[in-house]
């Protein structure tokens, strides 16, 4: 067990930002379902992912939705604000808006997916 349940979540976090900041080679815009929005949305949804999965260790049990909304606020605040510094101060990255939405919709596929598992859970539990 970790010392540290947050760490992975943490690591994870400093490979985004990392990826975020390095030069990268040019990709042409396509569209929403593009390798690049595709990568973005799956880089946060781990990083979603990782911030439950800490969580229930790190308390003992599943997040709530309260909790829930506290992680994809912190994913995707994360995500707009790395957009806002590759655009202001990387002359060789971009901001791009739908980057944005991307990592957003990442992170709320992971807190929809923990919101549904949880309920199942509770209900099976009931009864």
């Amino acid at each position: 067990m970790l010392k540290n349940p947050y760490l992975p979540a943490v690591l994870c976090l400093i490979v985004i930002t990392v990826l975020s900041l390095s030069p990268s080679v040019p990709m042409p815009k396509l569209n929403l379902l593009s390798s690049d929005k595709l990568g973005h949305a799956f880089a946060y949804a781990i990083l979603t992912w990782l911030m439950f999965s800490g969580y229930k260790s790190a308390i003992g049990k599943d997040a709530n939705w309260k909790t829930g909304w506290l992680f994809f606020g912190l994913s995707a605040g994360y995500g707009i604000l790395m957009e806002i510094i590759q655009g202001t101060f990387f002359p060789y990255r971009f901001f791009e808006v739908a980057d944005m939405i991307a990592n957003a919709f990442g992170a709320l596929m992971v807190v929809l997916f923990f919101a549904k598992s949880t309920k199942d859970t509770n209900q099976s539990q009931a009864h």
